[in-house]
């Protein structure tokens, strides 16, 4: 799997991660997210518009940079509304997921708190 970054403001700073190949592995994308969290990054959109398939190993890495990204507040209130369908991440989207991938993420629940976009930019301007 490849990775590329790049920075963009909309509202707000945002780090994109545009994947490109199956996500069967976690260390490199956390690796990745690890060191933009360190430069400073709260806002992370994954494009998985490239991204054929994600394994189970792939969702714990999407589930680590959700985590990662989640402050104090955001987690006393998630669980309640995850299962009122009320909550969405404040600081990780997603795009445009392949058929496979969206199944994968669907059938793990993840299409309940993290927002799923056609665009990068559409993605990058829902960050308020």
């Amino acid at each position: 799997m490849d990775i590329t970054s790049w920075r963009e403001t909309g509202h707000v700073p945002v780090i994109i991660l545009q994947l490109k190949g199956d996500l069967v592995a976690e260390e490199a994308l956390v690796a990745r997210a690890n060191a933009a969290l360190a430069d400073g990054t709260r806002n992370l959109v994954l494009d998985l518009s490239q991204v054929p398939y994600i394994s189970s190993a792939g969702l714990r890495a999407i589930h680590t940079l959700y985590m990662l990204l989640r402050d104090a507040d955001e987690a006393a209130t998630a669980s309640q509304g995850v299962a009122r369908g009320t909550y969405r991440s404040a600081h990780l989207k997603l795009v445009k997921p392949s058929k496979n991938a969206l199944k994968a993420l669907s059938t793990a629940g993840y299409d309940m708190f993290l927002e799923i976009h056609d665009t990068v930019p559409a993605a990058v301007h829902s960050f308020a």
